[in-house]
């Protein structure tokens, strides 16, 4: 395969892009024989650094997604005919900061923390899913390769194989019994391309009694201070953009943790704004998924579609930065407090559902308890965008 690079001005290409490009194949994939594939999403979940190293509102969540992941077959307790015959939920998309405080640092029992903050909570059989992980700003404040070494074990859900990687779900009813001369359709698939923000807008560490305080809310840094920085977000542009120009998918989404745009009290991230921002559109992503922000929101910005949801053990921030939202995008929802923890939302915690089918993809907005806050329908990409140019890129070695 001949590798050509372009649209974007960088520092000249190693031979470490080569190794990134060579991992993209690396992750998941699974043909499945289903007409419809159901997975969750959940950001900033970490629990807390002290005893129970979990929170009331983390444990709370994790109920009300072992029920929306449960099938419902036949049941007569929901009143939609759709959700009464869906299946169980196949996976868990962690959106990042997965353990408060500071990750795992040096005098941090890592052990116990993954026990109490991850096995403990989310112990429900529902939940007995892979879980594909991502770093938060948090995290990197300890070590987050200690978090890539729980993926070594053979016989556990957690999968953070590398700081990108990639999830591929191909699905399909394969009718045997068909006898006309039509053929299957092919199958429907789904793409996830998870990303390392952090190593792309850089990050920021607070103590833990500085939290919530006006500077704890100021954006990240950029890496454009920092030679080894700039040259690894370099790095991990060429990965993003390879795996974008290569995808096929009918359904294409792009996690990470920091959002591009954000109402809340954070606010969007100016590095991903100029640089991600114009290839996922260019690319045709289906949506944008990430959380950092204890809010929840869906925003659409020129055909582009935006969802956050940071509220993974508390909730929740205000819309301190609604303000400065772009022009010309719709706020489609918009879960705040009025001021960051008042408590007037009257919700503790949250997570977002997919309902993917070959029609529509349904994204739904939980609130702890599993209760629906918000939901909406996408189509699938069009087919301009669905043509796996991979072999068309050329990536120039010096």
């Amino acid at each position: 395969m001949t590798i050509t690079t372009r649209r974007r001005p960088r520092p000249a290409a190693t031979a470490t892009i080569l190794s990134l490009l060579s991992t993209l194949t690396a992750g998941s994939y699974e043909r499945v024989e289903t007409s419809r594939l159901r997975f969750l999403a959940l950001g900033d979940w970490g629990g807390q650094d002290t005893y129970p190293y979990y929170t009331e509102e983390q444990w709370e969540t994790a109920g009300g997604m072992s029920r929306v992941a449960a099938a419902t077959i036949n049941s007569d307790e929901e009143d939609d005919e759709k959700a009464r015959d869906r299946p169980a939920a196949s996976f868990v998309v962690s959106l990042g900061d997965n353990f408060y405080w500071n990750g795992f640092e040096d005098d941090v029992d890592h052990e116990m923390r993954f026990q109490e903050t991850f096995e403990k909570v989310y112990h429900h059989q529902e939940l007995q899913l892979p879980w594909y992980i991502i770093a938060g700003n948090h995290d990197y404040c300890g070590d987050v390769t200690k978090q890539l070494k729980f993926s070594e074990d053979p016989n556990t859900r957690w999968s953070f194989p590398d700081y990108n990687h990639r999830i591929v779900r191909e699905f399909s009813i394969n009718d045997n019994n068909n006898e006309s001369d039509e053929e299957q359709p092919p199958p429907v698939k789904l793409e996830i391309i998870l990303i390392d923000t952090i190593q792309l807008a850089g990050n920021l560490c607070y103590p833990n009694e500085n939290a919530f305080a006006e500077s704890y809310f100021a954006p990240p840094p950029g890496v454009s201070h920092d030679e080894a920085l700039t040259a690894r977000a370099a790095t991990t542009m060429d990965w993003i953009e390879v795996a974008l120009t290569e995808s096929d998918a009918d359904y294409l989404l792009v996690v990470g943790h920091y959002p591009i745009y954000s109402a809340c009290d954070h606010g969007g991230t100016k590095e991903l704004a100029e640089t991600l921002d114009p290839l996922l559109k260019e690319h045709g992503v289906t949506a944008y998924i990430s959380g950092h922000e204890h809010c929840q929101f869906h925003f659409e910005h020129e055909s582009m579609n935006y969802f956050l949801s940071g509220t993974g053990h508390d909730c929740c921030y205000g819309s301190g930065m609604k303000q400065f939202m772009p022009k010309g995008g719709e706020l489609k929802y918009l879960l705040t407090d009025s001021t960051p923890y008042s408590g007037s939302s009257g919700v503790k915690g949250g997570f977002v559902s997919f309902d993917v089918t070959r029609e529509e993809m349904v994204v739904s907005i939980h609130r702890e308890n599993g209760d629906v806050l918000y939901d909406t329908s996408l189509l699938p990409r069009d087919q301009v965008f669905k043509t796996g140019k991979a072999s068309e890129i050329v990536v120039e070695i010096e």
